[in-house]
């Protein structure tokens, strides 16, 4: 509350007055100026941050894609039971090379 009370005070002085006039009469002209400086940094900032995300986020979560693809593979190999495992090539005759 002491805050609000050294304002009220400052305000009510004459230099206070003053200086909330001048700001007041000086807002249009100076906040395009300040807008348009300060426009390079907030996009320098948004750059930083998209490369950040690119930089870390997106490979977490190709390779958190890529645990969840095998698991659901396994999963699903699991499911199909020991029938499909006998089908496997490779699991049937030796040989395979010319008969004679």
């Amino acid at each position: 509350m002491a805050l609000f009370d050294d304002v009220a005070k400052a305000a009510a002085s004459p230099a206070g007055l003053l200086a909330g006039v001048g700001a007041l009469l000086l807002t249009p002209i100076l906040a395009p100026a300040v807008r348009d400086g300060l426009r390079p940094a907030a996009k320098a900032v948004l750059r930083v941050g998209i490369t950040a995300y690119r930089d870390t986020v997106e490979p977490m979560r190709h390779a958190l894609h890529d645990l969840v693809t095998e698991a659901q593979f396994e999963l699903a190999a699991e499911a199909a039971g020991p029938a499909e495992e006998a089908e496997q090539p490779g699991r049937g005759k030796r040989g395979g090379g010319k008969q004679g």
